[in-house]
Order: C-alpha cells, then structure tokens, then sequence
C-alpha cells in the first residue's frame, strides 16, 4: 500500500499549522511582542476562559503536555502577564490566571492576529469554513478517544 502524504488530513493540517505558527511567529516579532506564539496562545487561552484555571485544565484545553506549559508559565509569571494561585477548593491545586497587565497586553497584538486568521481564511466561504472545523473536530474527538484506549491498556 502506498501511502499519499499529499492526500493525508494530518500532513495537510500540519502543514497549515507551521504555516500558521510562522506568520504569528513574525507578526508577533515585528509587534515588539516578546512571547512566542505558543506562549501567547496560552495567554489567549486563559483570556477567553474568562477565569483561572488549574494547570491541568490548562494544558488538556491547549492539548499540551503539563510540563511544557508550566516552562511557558513560568517566563509569562516572570513578566507579570499571569499570575499563580492557590485554588479555594483544593490547597494542592495550582490555579493560573491572567493579570491585568496581561490581558491589556494580550488586546494590543489580538487585532494583528486576526488579521493573519482573515488572510488564512481568505476566499474560503462561511459553509467551507463550518464544515472544516466539524471534521476537525471529529477527527480530534476520534484520535482522542483512541489515546486514552491506549493509555489505559
């Protein structure tokens, strides 16, 4: 069997995600913003939680490995764009929010990026662009579910 990595949903999805990551790599950079885009999705993230949230709640909405996101935390807490808590439910839980500072912060470079999302997005029509986030979003529930077989075998 040959395999088409031309024809594969996920090199085509990795390839737009790189293409992506580049260009808010360099809108970012051109801004004066000193986060990488990985970072300021992690501050985008919390900003539309609307509240803070524990460590392990962040990671799994990021679909990110804890130990990853507590390093990115780690430099956003150094600049004061988000802060670490302790929960009210539960001392052991390590809850992160956003600081005011961050999220001003975070509203000045949001206009830039959503420009590079109607760039990406250009000439793709509302119903296009509906039906790709439902297969992506099957697809993730599908590959998901498939992982967390595996981890419990």
């Amino acid at each position: 069997m040959h395999f088409d990595s031309e024809s594969s949903p996920g090199f085509a999805i990795g390839r737009v995600a790189h293409l992506i990551r580049s260009g808010m790599a360099a809108v970012l950079k051109s801004a004066g913003w000193p986060f990488s885009p990985e970072e300021t999705q992690t501050l985008i993230t919390l900003s539309d939680a609307g509240q803070p949230l524990s460590m392990n709640e962040l990671a799994a909405r990021m679909i990110r490995d804890p130990t990853t996101v507590k390093r990115q935390l780690d430099r956003l807490v150094e600049q004061k764009f988000v802060e670490r808590s302790v929960s009210s439910d539960d001392a052991r839980v390590v809850m992160v929010g956003l600081t005011r500072r961050g999220e001003q912060r975070l509203q000045t470079v949001l206009p830039l990026l959503d420009d590079l999302r109607k760039t990406a997005l250009k000439g793709i029509a509302k119903s296009e662009l509906n039906a790709t986030q439902n297969v992506l979003q099957k697809m993730q529930k599908n590959l998901t579910n498939q992982l967390s077989k595996r981890k419990d075998l």
